[in-house]
């Protein structure tokens, strides 16, 4: 049996209910960062490796060391500046840890907590270490876009740790690494990520609700309504083709390969929905790293990405060769073409760009260098050998034309942003599902999850795919059209929105709250709230009793769901 609804008081929730917290913050000595919240007191310790298998917490024959802070309302910049002193390039690891032995009652990695209180993650998504004592909390976060794509945040032993084993100082160069340090005066999580989100300036509108709809078989065979009512059912503001239909020598026609198939099938298909549909957009989809032309090879030898081995790397299939493209090189001229494509030939209104960030493999062996990246031995400090971050690499082709795109249309892609310099522009991303926790790394930026197509067949499964995500904080887009709704459900009132805060179970936007969990909702205001309520199979419950309550001279819509109910609430 499901848990009934509750009863007794329930919390009033509202934005910015919950003030940032007072804090103090002192820097006695080199190395060392001292914060107190409350009545607890956060020491923070750091350390630079030197390629003598040293450590060193200022300056020494290797490096100059400068620190500065930055205080602001929600934490602490720290800036670090290293000047290499020596004739080669220099490896230059760094590590900041807050020990809480003793005290630490729970940790985030990379915004997932381990049962075991140990994990050690590289998530440049989500470059974060929070630790909980039984009263408070501290984070720490990477800024900058080296050591965001560096970052390694971990928690051992009761000491939480964010690090950077990677990084490489060329001679006589300097680099300021940017990191912050984010007291909470409550062992909450979720005050840490609403505070890291409000720094990061990422509470934007997300616009629209995104589903797949093929162009081809067996969808181009259905009438004119069931597109109408497929469409109307998710609540779709975009229609997305994938390029299984038509294939290149029956493979999917990614890269330079999408050059080669007929796209007056996808114009045919754009035509038709903007009649069936007209406020529906329709997007195409756009991959930008993987070619799977047979003389792709010896075509972009200079473009390959390379393993460790000096092998090509592949996407599991040796078809689905990988390269990455830049603003200057064959394959980033060659494939750039695809999205001319997309939106003239094919008649599209945008793109949808699939692992927008990388492809499979984070770094390239090979030239060209990227200037800050290598393989450090933990036990010597020196140098294994140079790598290439793609995200690095790829980033000046990446955001022209995402530019160029958002200047004729709508773009959503698959990814989170794995630098600053990609997340301060601002469109619609989500993370795939195939394991539900990817949702934490949606925290930083977009908090939406795409449908799991390893579960998913029906609208119920769908259903509580929205519910999982909700626990971790994140709204819902449509994966697979082998998923037809015979109704609207929750995902139809979610978009737009401009989320204010992420809780588990539910999120605060300025338009709407969606949630899943029993509380008092409003936004600290007189407002009139459209309510909309979903039992545990997803269906609208058009008679459910939701009463305004009048609190403090505000209103609210109270809430009181069963197990697996959800709801949304619309701000007027």
């Amino acid at each position: 049996p499901k848990r009934p609804a509750p009863t007794g008081p329930l919390p009033f929730i509202y934005p910015g209910s919950h003030l940032p917290p007072a804090f103090q913050v002192t820097c006695p000595e080199p190395g060392r960062i001292e914060m107190s919240v409350e009545e607890e007191r956060f020491v923070i310790e750091s350390r630079f490796s030197t390629p003598d298998g040293g450590w060193h917490s200022a300056s020494c024959d290797y490096f100059s060391h400068q620190r500065r802070l930055e205080r602001l309302p929600e934490g602490v910049v720290v800036f670090d500046r290293f000047v290499n002193l020596t004739g080669e390039n220099l490896p230059l690891m760094q590590q900041h840890t807050c020990d809480l032995r003793g005290r630490l009652h729970k940790a985030w990695v990379a915004g997932l907590s381990p049962a075991s209180g140990t994990a050690s993650v590289n998530e440049p998504a989500n470059p974060t270490t929070y630790g909980a004592t039984a009263t408070a909390g501290i984070g720490m976060i990477a800024l900058n876009d080296e050591f965001m794509l560096h970052a390694v945040n971990s928690a051992v032993g009761g000491v939480t740790a964010l690090s950077d084993d990677s990084f490489v100082l060329r001679p006589g160069a300097s680099y300021t690494a940017e990191w912050m340090i984010i007291p909470t005066d409550r062992a909450d999580f979720w005050d840490f990520i609403n505070s890291a989100r409000r720094i990061r300036n990422v509470n934007f509108e997300l616009k629209y609700q995104f589903a797949f709809l093929r162009a081809g078989p067996p969808t181009s065979e259905w009438s004119d309504e069931a597109l109408r009512s497929f469409l109307e059912n998710k609540g779709a503001d975009l229609a997305c083709a994938s390029i299984s239909y038509p294939r290149y020598q029956g493979r999917y026609p990614h890269g330079t390969a999408f050059q080669r198939v007929d796209h007056s099938i996808y114009a045919e298909h754009n035509d038709r929905l903007r009649t069936i549909c007209p406020a529906v957009k329709t997007m195409i989809y756009f991959h930008c790293f993987i070619d799977v032309v047979d003389d792709s090879p010896v075509r972009f030898a200079q473009d390959r990405l390379l393993l460790p081995d000096g092998t090509q790397a592949d996407y599991s299939k040796p078809e689905d060769r990988i390269f990455f493209p830049t603003l200057t090189n064959d394959f980033g001229r060659e494939v750039s073409k695809n999205i001319d494509l997309i939106l003239n030939d094919s008649k599209a209104d945008g793109v949808y760009w699939d692992e927008i960030e990388y492809s499979r493999y984070r770094y390239h062996y090979g030239d060209p260098w990227d200037g800050c990246s290598a393989d450090i031995d933990p036990n010597t400090h020196k140098i294994v050998r140079p790598k290439c971050s793609v995200a690095l690499i790829t980033q000046p082709f990446r955001l022209y034309h995402v530019r160029r795109i958002l200047e004729r249309g709508p773009l959503i892609a698959n990814g989170m942003p794995h630098t600053r310099t990609m997340a301060d522009i601002h469109f619609g991303r989500f993370v795939e599902t195939g394991s539900i926790s990817n949702c934490a790394q949606a925290l930083l930026y977009a908090p939406v999850a795409l449908g799991d197509h390893l579960t998913e067949r029906t609208e119920e499964d769908a259903y509580r795919v929205m519910l999982a995500a909700l626990d971790y904080g994140c709204l819902y887009n449509w994966y697979s059209d082998i998923v037809i709704p015979t109704h609207r459900n929750l995902a139809c009132y979610m978009f737009p929105i401009t989320p204010v805060e992420l809780h588990e179970g539910y999120v605060i936007g300025k338009e709407r709250i969606i949630t899943k969990v029993s509380r008092n909702f409003g936004w600290g205001d007189n407002s009139t709230h459209e309510v909309h309520v979903f039992d545990a199979s997803g269906r609208e419950v058009a008679d459910f009793n939701a009463p305004t309550l009048t609190h403090q001279g505000t209103t609210f819509t109270e809430l009181r769901l069963p197990e697996d109910w959800s709801a949304a609430i619309i701000r007027h």
